[in-house]
């Protein structure tokens, strides 16, 4: 009878079980997914996430409007029509006006250099300052592809903010979970395959590896440009461009009409016939300088942006989302693998 009542209350507590802490494999299921939930959090911070997103967010907004194919076409031809400027009055023009005043080639350029200084200068400037711009337009037309990918991160229609909330909300979540796979190992498990499965799967369907491979390069390939050196130079240009194309109007052709009996009209007609590359400018040097203007101050605008950007690489931060989703996968198969199982009934 004691022996009965010995095994019954045997098979009772069998069958009840008492309290249990996890298993071995819960508990390391447990703390992989809150370690890849902390691996997610550091990232985030490490990389500067919070200010790296909304800098990149920005210069992507103001050069986009920059690279558009008809933009690239419009300052390449500002530029084509400088640089003709600059060889139509050096060899034609201005041998010309020489002439007709009765000045030797060196006279005429002592008169430009005391008389229209702005000009003068420009004029030097132009050989210089042409193939700079050209050579800039063309290195921003090249990047045209790797500029588009990097604008669709994380995707078209979310903003490069999204994605460190993205990665804190996640390792949050990662946290969370893992706590859960330690207090209940169902539950837990299932929340961690869901949820290492987006993490793996989401950047992967959104083609993110290679857009932050994209970004990266594209922010290599602009680090010899894009300096403090480059910008000033080039904004130091276009302030003496635009203080020739002022004087030329303002003060050099009227005087230049008087000196030679012409009214102004007579003169810009025939300026018009023989100067076409000249005549062309003083119509359209104002809107040029303007685009030039614009585009050198989008350039020293987002400096700073620039700068914050390139001190940190895409590729390990997508990748670090993949890998810490991974994690989170295999945390939830082993928990599942070692969730208690239901005791058969007495």
């Amino acid at each position: 009878m004691s022996t009965l009542t010995a095994e019954s209350s045997a098979g009772h507590r069998s069958s009840s079980g008492p309290s249990r802490g996890p298993s071995n494999l819960r508990k390391a299921a447990s703390l992989l997914t809150i370690a890849a939930g902390l691996v997610l959090i550091v990232s985030t911070f490490m990389n500067n996430l919070f200010a790296v997103g909304p800098a990149f967010e920005d210069l992507i907004n103001d050069f986009r409007p920059l690279l558009v194919q008809q933009s690239l076409d419009t300052a390449k031809a500002d530029v084509a029509g400088v640089a003709a400027v600059g060889e139509e009055f050096q060899t034609t023009m201005g041998p010309a006006f020489a002439e007709q005043m009765g000045l030797t080639p060196q006279e005429f350029s002592g008169m430009m250099d005391e008389q229209f200084p702005a000009v003068s200068a420009g004029m030097v400037a132009i050989p210089e300052v042409a193939p700079t711009f050209d050579g800039l337009l063309t290195t921003l037309q090249t990047q045209q592809p790797l500029f588009e990918s990097a604008d669709a991160i994380p995707t078209d229609n979310l903003p490069a903010t999204t994605v460190p909330w993205m990665m804190l909300i996640a390792g949050i979540l990662a946290i969370v979970v893992g706590v859960l796979i330690w207090v209940t190992a169902r539950a837990g498990a299932i929340l961690a395959l869901v949820l290492g499965g987006l993490l793996v799967a989401a950047p992967l369907a959104l083609s993110l590896p290679q857009k932050a491979t994209d970004a990266d390069q594209l922010n290599a390939n602009l680090q010899p440009v894009y300096t403090q050196e480059l910008v000033t130079q080039a904004d130091g240009a276009v302030a003496v461009l635009g203080a020739m194309g002022e004087e030329m109007q303002t003060t050099m052709l009227p005087a230049l009409a008087e000196q030679l009996g012409m009214s102004q009209d007579e003169l810009n007609a025939m300026i018009g016939d023989n100067f076409p590359a000249v005549a062309s400018a003083m119509q359209t040097f104002p809107d040029s300088m303007a685009r030039f203007q614009g585009l050198v101050d989008t350039f020293d605008q987002n400096l700073a942006n620039y700068d914050t950007i390139t001190s940190v690489s895409f590729v390990p931060i997508i990748w670090t989302m993949v890998g810490a989703g991974a994690v989170v996968l295999l945390a939830g198969l082993l928990a599942m693998v070692g969730r208690p199982r239901a005791s058969a009934a007495a």
